[in-house]
């Protein structure tokens, strides 16, 4: 999309969680090309250091603001600083997450894979986007943009506490969306399916077949930054989430053989 088509962002830096993740590295690059002042959050330092210098190499600005999602206090401190010395965020991408794929007869000793995972994916974005949405809303502009899973409303065997976290987010991104439009902050959710990154590999191999490339996922958020989507995802999973709703046993059983059929022909190893 050319710039002069692209939705118009207020004043202000764009935050990144997951910054150094296998779709944050080509979506924060992509957006210094385009100039933007970004704010990098993660958990490793030294890799969100790397990526800063890289943005100021492709003409763009940014600062480095580690933090661990699991943590709330982190959390907190990372909304009083962005709003301290960043400024009310243009946009806020949430791409931080982890995934756990084990088997209910491996899970019956791990709840704590269930507090990991909503850590990361549930609880610590929403206390990030509920502490900026406030000075967002009250300048009257902004984008929200979280990243959840074509699979977030499609129970799938192995895969509960991950779909579980995910799901939490995406349901409740949707009921607080007609609110925050209101103040005139956009909340978009992008459910990306399969993307050959280094989460994706324990599972899937480092070379999925089918799966996107993370150039391709980034693409698929800036396409939600740049127009006024609310939803990015697949048709087959928009047609799977009406499924599970109508025939829940059926859907869930036979998303479980889909995926174990699905997880052999993708599985791929790099040749070396």
């Amino acid at each position: 999309m050319s710039p002069a088509r692209r939705a118009a962002l207020p004043p202000g830096p764009v935050l990144v969680t997951g910054a150094t993740g296998g779709v944050g590295v080509p979506l924060v690059l992509q957006l210094a090309k385009r100039g933007h002042h970004l704010v990098l959050s993660g958990r490793d330092r030294a890799r969100l250091d790397q990526l800063s210098e890289q943005v100021r190499e492709r003409g763009g600005s940014a600062v480095v603001r580690p933090a661990d999602l699991r943590d709330a206090t982190q959390v907190q401190q990372l909304v009083e600083q962005v709003l301290a010395a960043d400024g009310v965020p243009a946009a806020v991408i949430s791409l931080a997450g982890h995934s756990i794929h084990r088997p209910l007869a491996d899970s019956l000793d791990r709840p704590h894979d269930l507090e990991r995972l909503t850590g990361t994916n549930l609880l610590g974005p929403a206390r990030l986007i509920l502490g900026l949405l406030g000075p967002m809303g009250e300048r009257g502009s902004g984008v929200v943009i979280a990243v959840t899973s074509a699979t977030a409303r499609i129970p799938n065997p192995g895969w509960a506490a991950y779909g579980a976290s995910k799901a939490g987010l995406d349901a409740w991104l949707r009921a607080i969306r007609p609110e925050a439009a209101r103040t005139g902050v956009r909340i978009a959710i992008i459910e990306l399916p399969l993307v050959a990154t280094a989460m994706a590999a324990p599972t899937y191999g480092s070379a999925p077949r089918g799966a996107l490339s993370p150039e391709q996922a980034a693409a698929l958020v800036l396409r939600a930054l740049d127009r006024p989507l609310t939803l990015v995802s697949p048709a087959w999973a928009r047609t799977g989430a009406v499924l599970s709703q109508a025939v829940p046993a059926l859907a869930a059983h036979t998303t479980g053989i889909a995926g174990a059929w699905v997880t052999r022909l993708s599985r791929r190893e790099v040749r070396r």
